[in-house]
């Protein structure tokens, strides 16, 4: 036998304003997402969502740090790059005045003008040596002196041997962002450049004899030279994985934007549905609800 169940006119009324009460909820949902362009705004509205947002911004985060290690090393490398390149130019310059004054034409007068210009070249290479980046000395590992090299006969050198100054670049990786002066311009006491350039003022002003000094300067300059090449090795590597970094993170932050904001013209056409069906709820419940005589009776 089948049941029959009355259904009155405040059933009827309290199912309606139940529908209503949601459709109401909904529409300020929508509002409030159009408004705040946020498409999770508790972690119960997607779980998944607000698990995939947390772990991209974790690894923003982390990132965002390995790209600020690269750009420093970016900028001490490439003062290093700078430096050494200049370095090699003065050094082309010396050679120039050397094989000129080592020609039996040229007077003491003249090798005397070639030596001033030798001891002035040679401050400006000492000047290269100390070069700082943000108050740092590149050419002196992690020391904390104020200069790299002090003037001297021969110059001071202040650096920390076999104290590398290096930049964690990713999870496992390191990098090593200086040039120990001794690996540039030779060792203190052992024939460094500046004690090559010494020499060969003496020389000069002495009216000695130049083929020894030919053959050093090309040592020293060598040296130089690959300092410079074994530097750019690694700027050519912190190079290549900033800009792998950076698009990383372009990735991370679209993944993060995907799920975390909302689509504003998305946002704008759900909203809008729901406020036409919020209002045709209204209407039919207009409707539904009409009162009689009959409704008071029952």
């Amino acid at each position: 036998m089948t049941m029959m169940h009355r259904v009155t006119s405040s059933m009827t009324a309290a199912t309606t304003r139940a529908n209503l009460q949601e459709s109401a909820k909904t529409l300020a949902e929508l509002q409030n997402k159009a408004a705040s362009r946020q498409a999770i705004s508790r972690p119960s509205d997607d779980p998944a969502g607000t698990r995939t947002a947390m772990a991209a911004r974790a690894e923003i985060a982390r990132t965002t740090q390995y790209e600020r290690n690269l750009q420093n090393a970016d900028t001490w490398m490439r003062s290093i790059d700078n430096a050494l390149q200049s370095g090699l130019d003065i050094m082309a310059r010396i050679q120039d005045l050397t094989l000129a004054a080592a020609n039996a034409t040229v007077n003491q007068a003249g090798r005397d003008a070639s030596a001033a210009e030798v001891d002035q070249l040679r401050t400006e290479l000492l000047s290269v040596a100390n070069t700082q980046v943000l108050g740092r000395n590149v050419f002196a590992g992690t020391s904390a002196e104020s200069a790299a090299y002090v003037e001297g006969t021969p110059p001071t050198w202040n650096g920390t041997p076999g104290a590398d100054v290096e930049r964690r670049i990713s999870d496992s990786t390191t990098i090593q962002v200086d040039v120990p002066g001794e690996a540039a311009f030779g060792t203190i006491g052992q024939g460094s450049v500046f004690e090559v350039l010494t020499k060969l003022s003496e020389t000069l002003r002495s009216g000695g004899d130049l083929s020894g000094s030919i053959g050093t300067l090309e040592n020293s300059r060598q040296q130089m030279s690959d300092a410079l090449t074994a530097s750019g090795a690694r700027h050519a590597t912190v190079g290549r994985t900033l800009q792998a970094t950076q698009t990383r993170l372009t990735e991370l932050e679209a993944t993060r934007t995907s799920t975390e904001e909302a689509d504003l013209a998305e946002s704008a056409v759900e909203l809008q549905m729901q406020q036409l069906n919020y209002q045709a709820a209204l209407a039919v419940s207009a409707q539904a609800l009409q009162t009689s005589l009959l409704d008071y009776l029952r």
